[in-house]
């Protein structure tokens, strides 16, 4: 698998066309940083995508908050946006690759 596209992701998350080429790009390349091939096998795509609309959506949230509009949040971190409550749930089916074995 490989991270989405441009145009996967935009096919993914229509919402999230109104932001910029740049926030969408910068997204992207952090979601696969965070989810690397090696790790995420088949999972890679969907968690890339889920990451990267968790980015925008925290920033959005963000600039919300600076400029005073009541912000609500169901958690914090990735369990403060809808995305990143999938990502966290996809996350908990990678298996285990570190630890310690008796």
């Amino acid at each position: 698998m490989a991270i989405p596209t441009m145009a996967e992701f935009i096919d993914r998350f229509p919402e999230l066309q109104v932001h910029s080429f740049a926030q969408r790009d910068e997204a992207l390349a952090a979601a696969g940083r965070r989810c690397p091939e090696s790790v995420w096998a088949d999972l890679q795509f969907d968690g890339a995508g889920f990451y990267a609309a968790h980015l925008i959506a925290s920033r959005v949230r963000e600039v919300g908050a600076q400029v005073g509009q009541p912000v609500q949040s169901a958690g914090s971190g990735l369990l403060s946006t809808h995305y990143g409550q999938q990502f966290d749930e996809l996350s908990q089916c990678l298996p285990c690759t570190s630890g310690f074995s008796i």
